[in-house]
């Protein structure tokens, strides 16, 4: 068996709705990672890959081969808010902000003539980059990861540039934003996306900080 690994960097935000510090173990247990709007990390994925034989270029594959999934972390995953689309909060802050409009997701009129166009795995995880007015977001937990990607405003208003700038730093997941799931997510979207390299993804590390470090795996049966 031979195994290569690849690692990308990005920086992203995360609020962690589900985080709870058991006093126990933790010296201070008011759970900080829960704070809106998010606090932020220099994170370092690296993905493992692994094939029982070589190609044609006495490769598992080259690292050339991974330039998607480079292009999916800088122009969807970088510089990004990342929350989890099961956060009982997220409902109340898109409504605040006119975003969700009875339970799917919408423009607020102050853009409603803005090009918008977003970006979202969805449940094959399958990349989609699609006009925003082009898909029904009803079921967004639905989707494994979802983000709006570009919005142009036709005046360069005060207004609709504090829209442009909301929208274009949201990303959502179907869970809540921790490494352990970004990890996971991030396997899979891994997994399915080079299976036509025929190589297998052997597992996924999120590193959060220099000192913390989370791997996704799936055990062999």
């Amino acid at each position: 068996m031979y195994e290569i690994s690849k690692s990308f960097e990005f920086s992203a935000a995360h609020s962690v709705h589900s985080q709870k510090l058991d006093k126990r173990w933790a010296k201070n247990t008011y759970p900080k990672c829960r704070r809106l709007p998010g606090h932020g990390h220099n994170y370092k994925l690296t993905v493992y890959l692994s094939s029982e034989n070589l190609d044609n270029a006495q490769m598992v594959t080259d690292f050339g081969h991974l330039w998607w999934l480079k292009e999916f972390i800088d122009n969807f995953v970088d510089h990004k808010l990342i929350l989890g689309a099961d956060d009982p909060a997220l409902k109340l802050f898109l409504n605040k902000l006119g975003i969700l409009k009875e339970d799917t997701l919408s423009l607020p009129e102050e853009i409603k003539s803005a090009e918008v166009k977003v970006a979202f795995v969805d449940e094959n995880f399958k990349l989609n980059v699609e006009d925003f007015k082009k898909v029904n977001f009803k079921e967004l937990k639905r989707l494994n990861y979802f983000t709006f990607f570009t919005v142009k405003t036709k005046d360069n208003s005060i207004i609709e540039d504090f829209y442009a700038r909301i929208l274009e730093g949201l990303a959502f997941i179907n869970c809540s934003p921790t490494s352990e799931n970004l990890a996971r997510f991030f396997y899979f979207f891994v997994r399915e996306n080079v299976k036509p390299l025929n190589v297998k993804c052997q597992k996924v590390a999120i590193q959060e900080t220099p000192t913390s470090n989370a791997v996704f795996y799936e055990n062999e049966r």
